[in-house]
């Protein structure tokens, strides 16, 4: 993004020559004073812009920080310089820093110079019986439709507060980035445009235009439209105690479906929410109450073992406010079972090389007419060391481009062109990593010299090791597919494994690994869902209570699916039917994102009967559903489609 892969950066992004940058400083122990230890990382690294940070929950002090490097003197659009970045960003390189991860550079016109301003005080919403609980419901996604019917009650919004991180600034300096609507603003809007959604979101600035890129609420159907009417669906005599925030993500940071760049924004978004939470409950004079947050997203990459950043991030934020008050994180489990992008290099697949080392390889396919990078990883065992190995990668004419055992990178060029590079890190300093990244096999605009285009075809991955060393390695491949309103291009690659058997005897395709494959189903859950605290959602057929073919679970052994909620009606009827970005549409949206907002909604209405104490939720609140209708318990441990590794222990029907 910031060196040779700048030449193959999504047009869609339109970069200015003044962006801020995204990104999260993590320090080794929580800091009490983050803009201080920011400023004094940011000293130490020689860089030589002005750090931003966004809203940040005071109810812990945290070891990660979000925040946004600016530039000193900001450049007009119009005089946009690709080689300033590179500039601004020479302190961070020389430095050599580890603890400072940058994400996707955001468009100067969202930043508001007026931040932080007071915030203005919101009064008690209207229709909430101070004699029941009060529980609050939060949802980050992209496309959140704000001004829909589905979200009133009692004559008014349900939806306090909704930060949309794409939007032009207001000025009104009470969000970082974007702009924020309250219930009294979202109100406000509705009377001045008379209920047209369409005039409100236009003057909003979140239906796109000449020179912006398309945003999600310019289609008649949006994810985050669709999960956040799935999650706020409640009886509604119950509506009005079901507080709604919700958190809209810069589109163009989700085009790229491999979860690049989105830490900074998806962290911000939590700490946001709880902040916001606590001026919900004392508008009501209540202490803190209980809050389910709800993700629908994720990626197929990462270490899968709860060390990712942003997993260790939320661990640390969700583990906090459970000390105050019950705080619920639900994920969809993923949409990866059958994409053949997971695998593992074990001992019985190491052969003795000529060399007297041994050598275990497998296929990676990349497709023609892809218009996105492609991105694979391998991950060493929890404190093995590449000591005595190298790590390379075959392209389709032979060309081969290898890494190891030192810490560094390498270009992959193919006839004369660079076409990608593979790189060899000690992630957070914890585990050992290979990261290979390629252009697109059809890039959107000409490269300069001396890049090129990736040739698609047959590539291989290889691994070379002493003989007498052991431990699994864990490789895996990218999303990278195409949401339609990014229209990025995006074709997924996949892994290549002759054991792997795609169909089964009848035709169908297979739900069970074959024993001895390095490719397999199992183990590809989504990368955002492996630390302990989140409640993972898997999807299944609701006729016939089975798992959805699609939905991605977990190892036999450790993280894996937690629960499952339906997410195709029938084999016939694909999807589950929920709200569109207007008021009166309605789409069905097939994928486990539509299940895990289902149950996030069951939760909201389980802690709504019976608000659970704070502390630790050791089964991450399974037990919370047992006592709601369609609730019932799966059985079996077994590699099944209906069993356990597939469904959890607790399924909605």
């Amino acid at each position: 993004m910031f060196g040779p892969g700048k030449a193959f950066d999504l047009p869609g992004l339109m970069l200015d020559a003044s962006p801020a940058l995204s990104c999260v400083a993590e320090f080794a122990n929580p800091v009490a004073h983050p803009a201080a230890s920011v400023a004094g990382l940011l000293t130490a690294d020689a860089v030589t812009m002005t750090q931003r940070l966004p809203t940040l929950w005071a109810g812990t002090a945290p070891r990660f920080v979000p925040l946004l490097l600016c530039p000193e003197n900001p450049t007009a659009i119009a005089a946009h310089d690709p080689g300033r970045l590179a500039t601004l960003l020479s302190g961070v390189a020389g430095g050599g820093s580890r603890h400072l991860r940058l994400n996707f550079p955001v468009r100067s016109e969202t930043i508001d110079a007026a931040f932080p301003a007071p915030q203005p005080a919101q009064a008690a919403a209207p229709g909430v019986d101070p004699s029941r609980p009060l529980i609050i419901m939060a949802v980050i996604d992209h496309g959140i439709a704000f001004a829909h019917q589905a979200l009133r009650a009692a004559g008014a919004t349900r939806l306090d507060y909704c930060w949309s991180q794409s939007a032009p600034s207001d000025g009104s300096g009470t969000v970082l980035v974007g702009r924020e609507f309250t219930r009294t603003g979202i109100e406000a809007l509705r009377a001045t445009h008379a209920g047209d959604e369409e005039a409100i979101y236009r003057a909003a600035g979140l239906l796109g235009g000449p020179g912006l890129p398309p945003l999600p609420l310019a289609r008649a159907h949006a994810h985050g439209a669709h999960v956040l009417g799935t999650a706020a669906s409640v009886p509604a005599e119950d509506a009005a105690q079901v507080r709604l925030i919700a958190v809209d993500l810069p589109s163009t940071a989700l085009w790229d479906t491999s979860g690049f760049g989105t830490d900074m924004f998806i962290l911000s978004a939590v700490h946001y929410i709880f902040d916001r939470a606590d001026k919900i409950a004392a508008a009501h004079g209540r202490g803190p109450v209980p809050l389910v947050v709800n993700i629908s997203m994720g990626w197929s990459g990462g270490p899968h073992d709860g060390s990712g950043l942003l997993e260790a991030a939320l661990a640390d934020l969700i583990t906090a406010r459970r000390a105050k008050a019950a705080t619920a994180l639900v994920l969809p489990s993923g949409n990866m079972f059958q994409d053949m992008l997971s695998a593992s290099f074990e001992d019985i697949h190491f052969a003795p090389a000529p060399d007297g080392k041994a050598q275990a390889s497998l296929g990676w396919f990349l497709q023609p007419h892809d218009m996105t990078s492609s991105f694979a990883e391998l991950w060493l065992a929890p404190g093995a060391d590449p000591a005595g190995m190298t790590f390379s990668l075959t392209a389709p004419d032979g060309s081969v481009a290898s890494i190891g055992p030192v810490a560094g990178r390498s270009a992959v060029v193919v006839a004369g062109k660079t076409v990608g590079q593979i790189e060899l890190d000690r992630y957070r300093g914890q585990r050992w990593r290979v990261t290979i990244c390629l252009a697109p096999s059809e890039p959107q605009v000409p490269t300069p010299a001396p890049y090129g285009a990736t040739p698609a075809g047959d590539w291989r991955i290889t691994v070379r090791r002493p003989a007498n060393q052991s431990g699994a390695i864990a490789l895996r491949v990218q999303r990278d597919t195409d949401h339609a309103q990014g229209h990025t291009g995006g074709r997924q690659s996949w892994l290549l494994d002759p054991s792997y058997q795609r169909y089964d005897r009848f035709g169908a395709l297979s739900q069970t690994d074959t024993l001895g494959t390095m490719v397999h189903r199992l183990d590809g859950l989504n990368g955002l869902t492996t630390s302990p605290v989140s409640l993972n959602t898997a999807g299944h057929v609701a006729t016939l209570g089975a798992a959805a073919r699609y939905s991605s679970a977990g190892p036999l052994v450790g993280r894996g699916v937690d629960v499952s909620a339906p997410t195709d009606r029938s084999p016939a009827l694909t999807g589950i039917v929920s709200t569109g970005s207007r008021t009166g549409s309605f789409v069905a949206l097939q994928g486990t994102s539509s299940a895990a907002p289902q149950i996030a909604r069951e939760l909201a209405l389980a802690f709504l009967a019976t608000p659970p104490a704070a502390g630790p939720a050791p089964d991450n609140y399974r037990a919370a559903l047992i006592p709601r209708p369609g609730v019932v318990p799966v059985y079996g441990t077994g590699p099944g489609p209906t069993e356990q590794p597939r469904l959890g222990t607790q399924r909605l029907t």
